[in-house]
């Protein structure tokens, strides 16, 4: 493995919003550029009991509460909002040293 592992937190609701369901559709899509083990990528569903305890954390970590939607790169707010796939692909990069 080349670079550092990159956890990446969609901040989300999955129900009802399109602004997510195209965020999930960028990280499945940049996903494959990563080799094996690199890129790992989940979502913080805010509209479930799990995912508000998860935002909260965030909140916590982040030293203020990530916006939905928002993505979160290894427990660092990253973007308030949904980047575009190149913007988002050059945060992964860094993220693992693999520039």
């Amino acid at each position: 493995m080349s670079g550092r592992r990159v956890i990446v937190e969609l901040v989300a609701k999955k129900k009802g919003c399109m602004i997510c369901v195209l965020a999930i559709g960028i990280l499945e899509e940049i996903a494959p550029e990563f080799e094996d083990g690199i890129l790992r990528w989940q979502v913080v569903d805010v509209g479930s009991r799990e995912g508000i305890t998860r935002h909260a954390k965030l909140g916590a970590i982040c030293g203020r509460m990530p916006s939905v939607p928002s993505i979160v790169i290894n427990e660092k707010i990253a973007f308030d909002n949904i980047p575009d796939m190149e913007s988002l692909t050059a945060a992964v990069r860094q993220a693992s040293g693999s520039n």
